[in-house]
C-alpha cells in the first residue's frame, strides 16, 4: 500500500464522517432553536389561555353579582307589595268590623229603622 492509496482510503472514510458529525451538529442546533421558540410561543399562548380565563372569570362574577342584586331587588319589591297587600286587607278588615260593631248597637238599629220608616212615608206623600 503506498501513500495515495493510504490518503484515498482516509479521504473516503474521514470526509464523510466529518460531513457527517457537522451535519449533526447543524441538525441539532437548528432542532434546539425550534425547541427553544416553540417552547417560547407555548410560553405565550398559556399566559394568554390564563389571562383570558381570568377575564372570563371577572366577567362571569360581575354577571353573577349582577343576577344576585336583581334577585334582592325583585324580593324586596315582592315583600313591599305584600306589605301593601297586607296593609289593604287589615285596613278594609278593620273597616268592616268597625261596620259591622256599629250595626250591632240598639241605638244605631233603632236610629236606621226610623231613617228608613221616616224615608218610606216621604215616597209615599
Amino acid at each position: 500500500m503506498n501513500l495515495t492509496d493510504i490518503i484515498l482510503i482516509a479521504s473516503t472514510i474521514v470526509l464523510p464522517i466529518l460531513s457527517g458529525i457537522g451535519s449533526y451538529i447543524a441538525s441539532t442546533s437548528k432542532a434546539n432553536k425550534y425547541l427553544t421558540q416553540l417552547r417560547e410561543q407555548n410560553k405565550l399562548d398559556i399566559e394568554k389561555l390564563m389571562n383570558q380565563h381570568k377575564m372570563d372569570l371577572e366577567a362571569l362574577e360581575r354577571k353573577h353579582q349582577m343576577d344576585v342584586e336583581k334577585m334582592e331587588i325583585e324580593h324586596k319589591h315582592k315583600v313591599e307589595l305584600m306589605q301593601k297587600e297586607m296593609e289593604g286587607k287589615l285596613g278594609s278588615d278593620v273597616v268592616s268590623g268597625m261596620f259591622s260593631e256599629i250595626m250591632k248597637a240598639p241605638e244605631i238599629r233603632s236610629q236606621m229603622s226610623k231613617s228608613l220608616l221616616q224615608g218610606m212615608s216621604k215616597k209615599k206623600k
